[in-house]
This record gives structure tokens, sequence and C-alpha cells, in this order.
């Protein structure tokens, strides 16, 4: 702008150019000044505000210098004492865990200790089966490497029963298991219900588990056996001779069993534990198969069986099936040239395939076949495996 209006200034020709040059020249050093004032203020403010951050970083370099002395000198000590304590207190922490390791080790031994002084007590005068069963029980809880330690074989021992503990355990467990066997065995024979409940939940507890369930399925299988030979052989002959007896007896023995294995089960899995009934269902399934075979081998017999297969196959099918026809026939019988009859030796002259008989036959069979059916889908659901 100055130099148009020093350009109009040079090139006015006139007092009027000259003037408004000079207006224009008087009209920009205002703005000049106004400017210049401006900047003069604003530089008054920066170098107030300089000089306050020269004060605070003569400030800042003093509380550096403390800083570093504080670091080098204070904070260094602090830090290898807070090392030194932190070691200490990581050596205390073991410490204090391999006391408790030891209080622990000192409290199963004084529960290993009682075990062994409560079992030879209560075998002693007193008999008291239960009691020293309990506590073969307890001692088992205890871990082995307590039971068999030298520890557990120097404190444990007293004048009273001097062995080490585990000797003593063992041979108190071997000696219980042999009296509650033949416990078992005389309440057994006696039918005495309550005292064969009483030591059948006694092994489990002195580690005789398979000795227990084993007692305890020749008992129930001897049950099976003798209601089974009741079922069979009590009947007069003539009743035999129904034509669904054997059915109705094999159907007697799997309901039998049915009730053992719904009313035992509860017993067996609170004391022996879940799916232990399983070792019982297995003899009673080997009982089961002797009843059952013994049933229908009589039935086999009784029935001629093998006779009667022996006739059906003699005869061609068109003949039997012409045996199926009979009641419609004329008062002409029927030719059986094809029958082996007219040329095997008769006894009588009814001497032939008795289709009634047969039908019959069929349905006992049928009906001993679903039974079984129902009875092994009962014991495929009692052994699944949930």
């Amino acid at each position: 702008m100055r130099d148009t209006a020093d350009c109009s200034l040079l090139a006015a020709t006139s007092a009027a150019e000259i003037r408004a040059a000079l207006d224009q020249l008087h009209a920009h050093e205002a703005t000049v000044t106004l400017r210049l004032d401006a900047l003069v203020a604003a530089q008054t403010d920066l170098a107030r505000d300089l000089g306050r951050l020269d004060v605070l970083r003569a400030r800042l370099g003093t509380h550096q210098a403390h800083s570093r002395a504080v670091g080098s000198g204070m904070l260094a000590d602090a830090a290898a004492t807070a090392r030194r304590i932190a070691g200490a207190v990581s050596r205390l922490d073991r410490e204090q865990a391999n006391v408790r390791a030891t209080l622990h080790v000192v409290e199963q031994v004084a529960e290993l200790k009682a075990c062994v002084l409560g079992v030879h007590g209560a075998m002693g005068a007193p008999q008291d089966w239960e009691t020293a069963a309990t506590y073969l029980n307890r001692a088992a809880q205890l871990p082995p490497d307590v039971v068999h330690g030298a520890f557990a074989d120097d404190m444990v021992p007293t004048a009273d029963v001097p062995d080490p503990p585990r000797v003593t355990l063992d041979a108190a467990a071997a000696s219980l298991c042999g009296l509650f066997l033949r416990e078992f065995d005389k309440a057994a024979r006696t039918g005495d219900g309550p005292q064969v409940t009483r030591f059948f939940k006694l092994f489990p507890l002195i580690g005789r588990t398979d000795v227990g369930l084993d007692a305890y399925g020749r008992y129930v299988c001897q049950g099976v056996a003798a209601r089974a030979r009741a079922a069979f052989h009590a009947p007069a002959p003539a009743q035999r001779k129904d034509a669904f007896f054997y059915a109705n007896t094999l159907t007697k023995l799997f309901e039998h069993i049915a009730q053992i294995v719904d009313g035992h089960e509860p017993l067996v899995e609170r004391h022996y534990g879940p799916a232990m009934m399983h070792k019982v269902i297995e003899r009673l399934q080997l009982e089961a198969d002797v009843q059952g075979g013994i049933v229908l081998d009589t039935w086999r017999d009784e029935r001629n069986i093998d006779r009667r297969l022996t006739d059906i196959k003699s005869y061609p099918f068109s003949f039997l099936v012409q045996s199926f026809l009979a009641p419609q026939r004329s008062a002409t019988p029927t030719s059986r040239s094809t029958s082996p009859a007219n040329t095997l030796p008769r006894t009588s002259e009814d001497e032939g395939v008795n289709m009634k008989e047969v039908d019959t036959l069929l349905g006992e069979s049928a009906l001993m076949l679903g039974r079984y059916a129902l009875y092994s889908r009962f014991l495929s659901d009692k052994c699944a495996v949930s």
C-alpha cells in the first residue's frame, strides 16, 4: 500500500492529487503505529512469562538435585532393606509351611495311633465289631506314606500293641474278615435277615468289598435256588401237564430275581458304592442260568420236544399244511401216500403229528421267550452305565 502511495505521490501533477496521496500515507502510518503498539504490549507480557519460566526452571533444577540425592541415598538403602525383608518373609513362609506340614503329619500319626489302639480295644473283651471296623475304616483314610512311614513305626507301637501299625491293621482286618464271613454264613443258614444285613455292611469298612459282595451273592443265589426248586417240584404231576406250567415257572424265577435286584440294590449301593450291584447281578444271572436250564431240560423231556421235532421233520411240508385243514376234510380221508408213515412201521393208528399240541408248544415257547426278553431288558437297564 505504501508503494502505491509513493507512486501516487510521485505521479501527482496537481495539488489535489498530492493531498490525496498524503492522506493515504497518513492512514497507512496510523495502521502501522497501531500494530507496533500491539507488538510492544505483547512483548511486555512475553518477557514477563519468560521471566517466570526462568524462575521455575531454577526451582526445578533444585528439586531435581534433591531427588537425585534422595534416590541415590535414602531410597537405595530403603530398597535394599525391602529386599532383605522380602527374603526374610519368604523364608518365614517356608518355615511356617514346613511347620504346618509337620503338624499335619503329627496329627495323622496321632489319628493312626488312636485307630490302632481303638481296633485293639474293640476286638478285646468288648468284641464291638462295628467299632473295630469303624477304626479300620478311619485308618484306611490316612495316606499310605504315613501309615508305612518310619515316624509312625516309632511313635505308634505301645506295650500292649508292639507291632508296627501296618502289621496290626492288616492282621486286624484279616481276623475281622474271617469273623464277619463266618457270622454272615451262619446268619444266612439260619435265615437271620438282620444279622445278614449287619455283617454285610461291615465288609467295606475293613476294605474287603469283594469278599462281602461274593458272600452276599451266594446268599441271594441260595434263596433263588431254594425258591425255584420249591416252585418247580411242589406242584402235583397233573399240574405239571398244564400247557403253560413251565413258562409260568420260568416267569416266577425271573420275577423273583427282579424283586431281589430292586429290593437289594439300595442297600448294596449305599454301603458299597454306585454300580456295585452289578457284581451281585452277575452271580444272580449265573444262578438263573442253572435254574432256568433245569426247567428247560425238564420241559424238553416231558414235552417230548426232540421226538416232536423228529416227527415234524419226517413229514413233507404239504402234509403238514393238510393237517391244519383236517376239520374241513370230506368223508373220504385225504391220502397220505406222500407221508413217510406209509413206509415206516406204525405203533398205532393215531400216530402222526398233532398240530394242536404243536400249536400249544409254540405258544408256551413264545411265552417263555417273551418273559426272558422282558427279564433281559430289565437287567440291561439296571447294568447300563449312566
